[in-house]
Order: structure tokens, then sequence, then C-alpha cells
């Protein structure tokens, strides 16, 4: 069986990782998991990330570290600016040799008083956007990799929890394993997608595979699929002129304009139409 690493990152290759600054004001990013580590800071507004089968909502000061091949999303239904940094596996291999023995547990809502070792992390966080958002003079890179290394650091230091090596090896597998069918969907959300396909690219039966999808990622699979067909809507909304309907048809809609209304209307807060008027607004 192949295997697919859901959402490949394309690391920057100046600095062998991803760092940049998101600034929307409605958004939806599905479930998904990533080989190296991903932290989330956010500068302005608010940014609700699933971890698992948790929700944090993160207000302004508020970030969370995702550890490797763990399952996550983010949403915002308001305007919300973000710093994401992606460090790789390899990177963090490196110089965590025991790495796949423990876990990073670090999440700070922004909605409580901030002290301890908290207050560290936020204040490299902060570095890092500054960092970020100044102009890059020739010390860039030198003073990037010193913070992210601080970083790696403290987190490694004061916020590394025990794992039951065994256990973690069989989610990582079978996480890996879903990695074929996320890929799928995101392949071929367009087209007419069944539950008994999807269960037969992983060799199981599709009651089987209705449970397996469930535990993991906390969510029906059809349910899924509709997510993913939303979140690729959603972006045709705000980066073409295809009208509403079209829209509907290219995401896997075309028989059922309806229901693409009311599940958008249920992620985003609105219908679509109203989706693309308050972006053009925004615009003017």
């Amino acid at each position: 069986m192949q295997e697919y690493t859901h959402e490949q990152i394309k690391y920057e290759q100046n600095t062998g990782m991803l760092m940049h600054i998101a600034e929307n004001d409605g958004a939806f990013t599905n479930k998904h998991w990533h080989n190296g580590f991903e932290i989330i800071y956010v500068t302005d507004g608010e940014m609700t990330v699933g971890v698992r089968d948790s929700e944090y909502r993160l207000g302004s000061g508020g970030f969370a570290v995702i550890n490797c091949k763990t399952i996550h999303s983010a949403y915002n239904k308001g305007h919300c600016r973000n710093l994401l940094l992606q460090i790789p596996y390899e990177t963090i291999r490196k110089n965590i040799p025991d790495i796949d023995s423990i876990m990073i547990r670090c999440i700070f809502t922004g909605r409580n008083n901030i002290n301890g070792k908290y207050v560290l992390i936020k204040d490299i966080l902060e570095k890092l956007e500054k960092l970020y958002t100044s102009e890059h003079d020739c010390g860039y890179l030198l003073k990037l990799n010193s913070l992210v290394y601080e970083l790696l650091y403290l987190l490694v230091m004061n916020f590394r929890a025990g794992t039951d090596p065994e256990l973690k090896k069989k989610t990582d597998r079978n996480v890996q394993r879903l990695g074929v069918v996320l890929q799928y969907v995101r392949q071929h959300y367009s087209e007419n997608i069944s539950l008994s396909h999807a269960a037969s690219l992983v060799a199981l039966n599709k009651e089987y595979f209705s449970r397996f999808f469930k535990k993991y990622m906390g969510q029906t699979f059809m349910d899924y699929v509709f997510s993913v067909r939303l979140e690729c809507a959603y972006y045709d909304i705000l980066n073409t002129d295809y009208t509403i309907g079209e829209i509907a048809s290219k995401c896997g809609f075309e028989n059922n304009y309806r229901l693409f209304v009311n599940k958008f209307r249920q992620m985003y807060g609105c219908n679509p139409a109203e989706k693309r008027v308050q972006i053009h607004e925004k615009d003017l």
C-alpha cells in the first residue's frame, strides 16, 4: 500500500523551515497532520485550534504547539492574524533524539494571566514575529536559528511529557495509514466519493473503516469530505470570479446546491453569496 503524508510542507530553502504571517476574516483548515512541529501564535483576533479530539480557543497572545503526526485543524469566523512556524522532523530529531518517545504539551489560550514557563515561550514568539516583519539584514538567518533553537530547548525542558512508545508507534502507524484516504479526498473532492471506495484504499471493510476514521479524525468520513469541499469552495469565493453555482458544481455539490448552501452556512456563519459580499466590501 502506498503511503502519503497529508499536507506536505515546502520548507524554505534558505532556512530549512517555514514561517509566515496569515491574516484573514474567516477561514477553515481541515484536519490534517505533518511530520514536523507546527506552532501557531495568534497576534490579533481569535482562532479555534483542534488537536485530536480537543478544541482550544486562542485569543490574542495565545499559542499552541502541535506535535509531529498529530491530527489538527484550525478555524476562525472573524478577523485573525497569526504567526505560523513549521519545523521539519529531521531538525527536531537531530536535536531531540528521543522525540519519538515524548510529547510536547504546550498550549496557552491567551484568555488568562500568563506566567512562569509560558512567558518565556511567548517572548520568543514575539521576537520571531518582529524578526519576520522587519527588514531581513545579513544577520537574519543567524537570529532566526538562535530563536528557533532556544524555543526548542525551552519546549523540551519545560513541556515534555512521556508517552507509551508502543501506543505512540501504533497511533503513528494508523495516522500514516489515514494519510492515504486524506490525500485521496484532497485529489478527488469534486468527484463522487463513496465510503466503500475509501475503505478499499486501506483494505478495510466499510463498517470497520467508519469506526477507524471516526476514532482518529473525530468526525465521520462524509463529514470530512464535505469539509474539504467547503474549504475549496471558500478559496474559490475568495480568489476567483466563478459564480456561486459554478463553485458549487466545481467543488462536488453539482447535484445539490441547497446542501452546499446549508453546509457552508454551518461552517462559516453565512451563505456563500454573503461571504463574497463581505470579502469585496473589505477590499474597497
